[in-house]
């Protein structure tokens, strides 16, 4: 079962990618307060189901950082048992790992999309992203394009100053 929070499915629907999630899933699962952001009162798409959280959570338990669409997802995806819950808040991750959660944003449903040969590019969907003022460091723009098989690792060569030849 995969539970996503609201950015995932905001960005993919910019791009036009939402189609990604259907076809990689089949199935998500939303809390209420994610319809409520993404979807508002329209009727969701077949794919994706709502449903309430059943058991409230200790206070204390989400730190005061969190949203309350970021809260719920934690806490849908903790009773569900989900098998990934899909986040891109880092301090939505940082607490969903702490609770062990197997977790992936936006930027991992792309990469999986690339894989199974969804889209073509990561590169053109990332800039896209940005343009839509999705925040993507630097760092971890070039590692996606490095995993995606869209740019060459330089990390691993040899800097030019310690290059030996011989005179």
């Amino acid at each position: 079962m995969i539970v996503s929070n609201s950015s995932c499915l905001i960005i993919l629907e910019r791009l036009g990618k939402q189609y990604l999630l259907e076809k990689m899933f089949h199935r998500i699962v939303i809390p209420r307060a994610v319809s409520e952001e993404v979807f508002g009162g329209k009727e969701l798409p077949a794919w994706v189901e709502m449903r309430e959280i059943q058991h409230s959570l200790p206070r204390g338990f989400f730190e005061r950082t969190l949203g309350k669409g970021e809260s719920e997802a934690i806490g849908l995806a903790l009773e569900l048992r989900a098998d990934l819950l899909i986040v891109d808040d880092l301090a939505a991750r940082r607490t969903a790992e702490k609770a062990g959660l197997r977790i992936t944003g936006v930027i991992g449903v792309l990469l999986e999309g690339k894989r199974r040969g969804l889209i073509n590019s990561v590169r053109d969907a990332m800039n896209e992203m940005r343009k839509n003022d999705f925040r993507i460091s630097e760092e971890t723009y070039k590692d996606a394009l490095v995993m995606a098989g869209e740019e060459r690792d330089t990390s691993k060569d040899e800097p030019p100053g310690l290059r030996f030849s011989p005179g």
